[in-house]
């Protein structure tokens, strides 16, 4: 095996921790977005490769996305190495073994393997076969500060918290972050008092400015301040931002300008500097929310039809790249689509609702400087790579919350990538931010809080949000609460709850706490809880259970949220954990059960739930053949099952299932939603109801079905088919319609095409016509 990257060319703050992380040790490293933690990653694996001290190695990383790119880093890293990069289908499905089946054998592998995997999937692989971990080496957990990121997040704590217990001593655990403040707690708790902190927290490879846009004069400025006194702008730029006469449309009277000059000119503002910038390098504008990012490529496509005389990005952008993408982008939406219109100016949007084929293309694009503009939301820091030189922020808002100052760190570091650019600006598009800052201090003080990155947050759990209490409607008040009765509130049903939380409505008053709010916090912190359902079914062995429940404790002392919680907190903690134990303990009282029940990854109810309804049609399910046949016959249990308003009150109440059908046939982002159109579909929306946008449909599709749905799935193939976990002639047609409602492709040539690097729905049923 070659090493690619000579020991002298480390920096210097790697080179500190050569003889620890380097050769062995574990830890934590933290270092900023952009200084090289890819790299590091690699030199990680290299390194214990080479000395042979591993032969699997393990990627945990917490986004689809993320997990692709370093998938790709790595294979690219690895092409003329004797190793295997395996990121495993996306699809949580029984044939995962036949892709590591090395991994489960007698013997240690022969080969050198790394698997790249979500935290989701890792789990899902070890609860199947916990002997995959016995060949295990080396597990790095990327974005390691994710632990406070809702349901994800808790799932990912307690993943580390299972698999710290189970790895072989011998195992190095490196976590690696860009903004984790309390590294070194973290770093006890998930490794020990020996943990090694690298910080690299200093290593900034590329200069970055910081700038705001004003627009208290005729023509808009930008002001400059260079230092972390923000009492006084360093200099300025003049003549940054000058408003344009646009032609007006059929019987308009009012003149059009842009950008406009009123309280929604943020939009406007980033918009025109992304515009202006543009020929001078990439540029992202991030975006709190998923339809903001979608409006200014909207804006942009009706600008340039009213005549602006700027040229568009596109004309700095490459070309070819700019036709292929908007081919894409017409293929998936339709050649009159807001985005396909917007692509032909080079204007592109990414965050969590675009297609996931666009989004990879749109990624790739970027990193290889081929186009120039892109709107975004914090899908930006979320570790993807995406090389830009200036970074426009049109608010400080994530919708209804601010973003978190660790978040907007990790965002920044977008700005100025290392060995790109050698340097990075960063603007505040709002001028109300600083022109209002005498009379709305608080969006000044809010930005300013965002680029000291000592006001950034400790990495906490999602656990210790089941205790917390509950909030008003302001977000003020907190509704005063033994964190002994909240664990007991959750397990007590959703009859309970209602009353309950109408007594405080009544008690209080509608304008301090509502009813409607409390009611659904409680069903987002008992979904919440189905994470520990599983970790405890998990874990509960063949002991009896009040020897088990003693373990129960211990194994709440072991998560992250214990080590970080105050006295009190980590006895309602515990309290939790045990009264967890008693709920799962009075329904299914046979370990073995509950073991089975594990492995679906869902809480005890809904795992009972499924292997009733699976068993009721056992002999029904086993001879069904086709997609269409697992559709109608699973639909029901889909809407019992997945909390989501797609199912049960969108109108006309048949649309969700024919959009399903239709996803499962290959029919294109577009024509559905045009479909949705068609049957004029609509939603809640208050009192009254609002028609379904482009937006839900897709969230529908790529969220809904392919993951939520998939997951439910996969309980079924599991209670179905028990242990079987491969792939044969009884599990093919339910292991097809897994895939065909994850990936929206008919076929296995198709998703045979996805499986095997081509992404993209279009692309893979094109793919199958050769």
């Amino acid at each position: 095996m070659r090493s690619t990257f000579p020991k002298e060319l480390w920096p210097s703050q790697i080179q500190l921790g050569h003889a620890g992380i380097f050769s062995g040790t574990s830890g934590v490293i933290q270092m900023p977005t952009s200084a090289g933690k890819t790299r590091s990653i690699e030199i990680i694996l290299r390194s214990g490769f080479l000395s042979a001290r591993a032969r699997v190695a393990v990627v945990v990383a917490p986004f689809k996305a993320l997990c692709h790119e370093i998938g790709n880093s790595l294979r690219q890293s690895f092409k003329e190495d004797d190793i295997t990069v395996n990121e495993l289908s996306d699809a949580l499905q029984l044939d995962f073994l036949d892709q590591i089946s090395e991994l489960i054998g007698i013997e240690a592998p022969k080969s050198r393997y790394v698997l790249v995997l979500t935290p989701e999937k890792f789990l899902y692989v070890l609860r199947q076969v916990p002997e995959a971990l016995k060949d295990i080496g080396i597990v790095v957990y990327d974005e390691g500060h994710q632990f406070d990121s809702g349901s994800r997040g808790i799932t990912y704590e307690l993943l580390l918290t299972e698999i710290k217990n189970l790895l072989p001593g011998t195992a190095q655990t490196v976590l690696v972050s860009a903004v984790i403040r309390n590294a070194k707690e973290v770093g006890n708790w998930l490794i020990g008092d020996g943990a090694k902190i690298i910080n690299g927290v200093g290593l900034l490879p590329t200069a970055r400015s910081i700038a705001f846009a004003t627009w208290l004069e005729r023509l808009g400025q930008l002001h400059f301040f260079e230092s972390s006194n923000y009492d006084r702008y360093d200099y300025f730029v003049p003549r940054a931002i000058e408003q344009q006469m646009l032609s007006r449309k059929g019987k308009e009277r009012n003149d059009r300008y842009f950008p406009e000059k009123d309280d929604d000119a943020w939009k406007d503002i980033s918009l025109y500097l992304g515009i202006r910038l543009s020929p001078q390098g990439a540029v992202a504008i991030f975006c709190g929310r998923k339809d903001t990012a979608s409006s200014i490529a909207e804006r942009a496509v009706e600008i340039y039809e009213r005549g602006y005389q700027l040229e568009p990005p596109s004309s700095n952008s490459d070309p070819n790249e700019i036709a292929r993408l908007v081919n894409l982008i017409r293929k998936h939406l339709g050649a009159e689509s807001s985005l396909a219109l917007a692509a032909e100016l080079g204007v592109f949007v990414h965050h969590g609702n675009t297609p996931h084929g666009i989004r990879l293309s749109v990624e790739h694009a970027m990193q290889h400087e081929r186009i120039r503009l892109i709107a975004c939301t914090s899908t930006l820091a979320q570790g993807v790579n995406l090389p830009i030189r200036y970074l426009i922020v049109s608010g400080v808002n994530q919708g209804a919350d601010q973003i978190r100052t660790r978040d907007f760190q990790n965002l920044i570091g977008r700005a100025g990538r290392s060995g790109m650019h050698t340097e990075g600006l960063v603007i505040f598009a709002d001028p109300r931010v600083l022109d209002r800052r005498k009379v709305e201090s608080w969006r000044f003080n809010a930005a300013v809080n965002l680029l000291d990155i000592q006001q950034a947050e400790d990495t906490t759990s999602s656990l210790l949000t089941l205790l917390a209490p509950f909030k008003s409607v302001n977000g003020l008040e907190n509704l005063q609460m033994s964190l002994v009765d909240v664990p007991k509130l959750l397990l007590s049903g959703q009859e309970i709850w209602l009353d309950w939380a109408a007594n405080v409505e009544r008690k209080f008053g509608q304008s301090r706490f509502s009813a409607k709010e409390i009611f659904s916090e409680l069903k987002f912190r008992r979904r919440l809880l189905m994470s520990v359902e599983s970790y405890l079914m998990a874990n509960r062995g063949t002991d009896e259970f009040e020897l088990f429940k003693a373990q129960v404790r211990e194994l709440a002392k072991t998560t992250l949220a214990h080590h970080l919680a105050s006295h009190d907190e980590q006895e309602a903690l515990v309290g939790l954990f045990e009264l967890v134990a008693d709920h799962v303990q009075s329904v299914v009282p046979m370990p073995g059960k509950q073991a089975t029940y594990a492995k679906t990854l869902l809480g005890v109810d809904a795992a009972i739930a499924i292997e009733k309804w699976v068993e009721e049609r056992r002999d029904k399910l086993l001879e069904l053949t086709t997609n269409i046949d697992w559709l109608n016959n699973v639909w029901p249990l889909l809407c019992e099952q997945i909390d989501d308003k797609f199912f049960g009150q969108i109108e006309p109440p048949e649309l969700p299932k024919e959009l399903a059908f239709q996803w499962l046939i290959g029919v294109s982002y577009g024509d559905l939603v045009a479909y949705a159109e068609s049957k004029n579909g609509t939603k809640p929306w208050g009192k009254r109801r609002r028609r379904l946008t482009d937006t839900d449909v897709i969230k529908f599709l790529e969220n809904t079905l392919s993951f939520d749905c998939s997951l439910l799935l996969s309980a079924v193939a599991q209670l179905l088919f028990g242990s079987t976990n491969s792939f044969n002639d009884d599990t093919a047609a339910l292991t097809l319609f897994q895939k065909s409602l994850k990936y929206g492709l008919p076929d296995w040539i198709s998703i045979s095409a996805v499986e095997r690097g081509f992404a993209d729905r279009v692309i893979a049923l094109a793919y199958e016509k050769f």
